[in-house]
């Protein structure tokens, strides 16, 4: 166990934390858990490749953290009714769909290489500051009528565009790799 992956496994165990928070209305507090989450998923990718401290663990616990980070406050901000019911579907359908190819994957003994792509990383990166906004309107700094009225509803569809278009990505390259549509030409 290296310093990445404990960083890694403490943002993991910090999420918890930050859904009662929000679900409890202190929403200053978990913009700051959710600011040092943030971070923490920074500085343990910059600690494993300047230390090269890259394992196969942390290669599996940080996107899990991330998706966990996300897809809970998602789920929370959803169910207390800040983000539109269908961005919550959207996002929380394909991050179950990618799961279930890897669980079928790994069922019929498929050779399949988890690797991000570059639309996912953008969703990622979108989809924390798009619920650090969402904190940070809710917090007693008080409300941003940019973020409130133009921000955030113009986010909401941003993120809907990129989470289908690496959701689309990912079901091709997926079928690609069962073989099920092939880009070779005959």
């Amino acid at each position: 166990m290296n310093i990445a992956n404990i960083i890694t496994i403490m943002r993991l165990l910090i999420t918890p934390f930050i859904v009662w928070l929000i679900l409890s209305g202190y929403y200053t507090m978990s913009l700051l858990f959710f600011i040092f989450s943030g971070l923490s998923d920074a500085i343990d990718g910059f600690i494993a490749k300047k230390f090269n401290q890259i394992t196969i663990l942390g290669s599996y616990l940080d996107p899990l953290a991330d998706k966990i980070l996300i897809v809970s406050s998602i789920l929370i901000l959803g169910f207390i009714g800040i983000i539109p019911s269908w961005l919550l579907i959207l996002i929380v359908s394909r991050d179950l769909a990618i799961l279930g190819a890897v669980i079928i994957s790994w069922i019929f003994d498929s050779d399949l290489k988890i690797k991000p792509i570059f639309s996912s990383k953008i969703n990622t990166f979108l989809q924390i500051l798009y619920i650090g906004f969402i904190l940070l309107n809710l917090s007693t700094f008080g409300k941003f009528d940019l973020l409130e009225n133009y921000i955030i509803p113009y986010f909401s569809f941003i993120i809907g565009f990129f989470t289908l278009l690496s959701w689309i990505i990912y079901l091709i390259l997926w079928l690609n790799n069962i073989g099920i549509i092939s880009n070779k030409r005959n």
